[in-house]
């Protein structure tokens, strides 16, 4: 018996899907399995490692909460002090992990894969950041979250991390087990939109 490999919703992983149910005049939903993630921790001072590790990864390790550091093909962002979230295309995430571990055989920085561990969810169009900010707090007021920039918080009640990609483009993360639960109440905020 094969297994295949499928996203937290059901689909071909390694793909980007409408999510099903999801009904909206001003707005589109994707579940994004397409997006692969490493998670890469320090034990030290974020600043003796953050340039080699930067290096390695292809991509600057953000110092502050906030900014996305971006190179073609990745982003990195800053999750808490001394840990941060690297965006990679799902094939790459296994080589990624092992090449940071390489780089610290010390242990003073540890990546892991982190693309099981999340789901990933496109929302785009006029009203997504209606539909967002119905049981969320993200701002576009001065000072909120500008293009480019990330945010851990709270989105119907449960853990998330908010990207804004574009004016009306947002990513965002929810643990694997909260997939089904998130997508259902996005569709639920969505309903007249």
């Amino acid at each position: 018996m094969k297994l295949l490999a499928q996203s937290a919703l059901g689909a071909a992983f390694g793909a980007s899907q409408p999510v099903s149910g999801f009904e909206s005049h001003g707005a589109v939903l994707r579940e994004r399995a397409d997006i692969g993630s490493v998670m890469l921790t320090t034990s030290v001072e974020p600043g003796s490692i953050a340039e080699a590790a930067g290096n390695v990864a292809g991509v600057e390790i953000p110092r502050v909460p906030g900014p996305l550091k971006t190179a073609p093909g990745r982003w990195g962002l800053w999750l808490q002090p001394r840990t941060w979230l690297i965006r990679c295309g799902v094939e790459e995430e296994w080589d990624l992990v092992k090449r940071l571990n390489a780089a610290f055989p010390d242990r003073r920085a540890h990546a892991v894969a982190f693309t099981d561990a999340i789901c990933w969810f496109e929302l785009s169009g006029a009203v997504a950041h209606d539909i967002l900010t119905e049981g969320g707090f993200i701002s576009l007021e001065r000072g909120g979250l500008p293009v480019g920039s990330a945010k851990r918080t709270l989105v119907a009640q449960i853990a998330a991390i908010v990207v804004r990609e574009g004016e009306s483009a947002w990513l965002v993360a929810v643990e694997r087990s909260r997939a089904r639960y998130f997508a259902q109440w996005l569709s639920a905020a969505a309903q007249g939109r």
